[in-house]
């Protein structure tokens, strides 16, 4: 029973000791995400070419609606915001009986 007690107190120690110097550590930048840099490109370039590059990479990639949206928007002439999130789900049908 000595055994099994100097053992636990050994493990919560050394469990301790890794909690303790865990804390210490640095924290490590995580990498760029790539497509979230091609998307950030592509804004700021704003152009048809920079749209269809994101495309050309990324063909259904988080932002490939909005770059498409754009894409043709900027195509056309025009310039259109991109869009602010997810688009809304449409309104349940209605109980008409």
């Amino acid at each position: 029973m000595d055994r099994l007690k100097t053992l636990y107190a050994s493990l919560r120690a050394l469990l301790a000791l890794g909690v303790v110097h865990g804390a210490a550590l640095p924290v490590r930048a995580q990498a760029p995400d790539p497509e979230q840099q091609a998307w950030e490109q592509a804004l700021a370039e704003g152009t048809p070419e920079a749209f269809q590059a994101y495309l050309d990479r990324f063909p259904l990639g988080r932002h490939a609606t909005e770059a498409f949206r754009q894409l043709i928007a900027r195509s056309l002439g025009s310039e259109i915001e991109p869009a602010a999130g997810p688009p809304e789900s449409p309104a349940p049908p209605r109980d008409l009986y």
